[in-house]
């Protein structure tokens, strides 16, 4: 099971001290993703793959089970 506020704070930690690593496009997914979780409390499978992806290419840290 994947925790949505560990994912969202990481989330959050990367847009706040890493946003100068991310291209346009991947800050408002971030963003976008982060609001969901903080709105709804669900995301995809595949929008958690797409961020773990983004976050492997850019080398910051994200912890997901």
């Amino acid at each position: 099971m994947i925790n949505s506020s560990l994912i969202a704070q990481k989330i959050n930690d990367a847009l706040l001290l890493n946003s100068e690593k991310l291209s346009n496009w991947e800050r408002d997914y971030l963003s976008n993703l982060y609001q969901s979780l903080i709105n709804y409390d669900q995301v995809s499978e595949k929008q958690i793959t797409l961020c773990s992806q983004i976050f492997g290419r850019r080398k910051l840290p994200l912890l997901l089970p």
